[in-house]
């Protein structure tokens, strides 16, 4: 069970994360994708360019992937 200092520090904790425009202001989209899909470029074994297909061929894909990388940085905690 948690004492009541280690709660409060994990509300604290809570507080000081970023909002998602704080957290990606200064990530370009390549580096976007490559945190989401954890893709090490040189080590992929599967084909980078599948990515990009999905991208080109759905219109809505970039949209949808905002929303997922959102809600994929809040469920890890990296943002509120």
């Amino acid at each position: 069970m948690l004492d009541i200092s280690c709660k409060m520090n994990l509300n604290n904790d809570m507080k000081k994360l970023p909002t998602y425009e704080e957290y990606i202001k200064d990530m370009s989209l390549t580096d976007q994708i490559k945190f989401y899909f954890d893709v090490d470029i040189d080590n992929y074994l599967g084909d980078p360019w599948e990515i990009l297909a999905e991208c080109a061929v759905d219109p809505h894909w970039l949209s949808e992937f905002k929303v997922n990388f959102k809600e994929y940085l809040q469920e890890r905690e990296y943002i509120k």
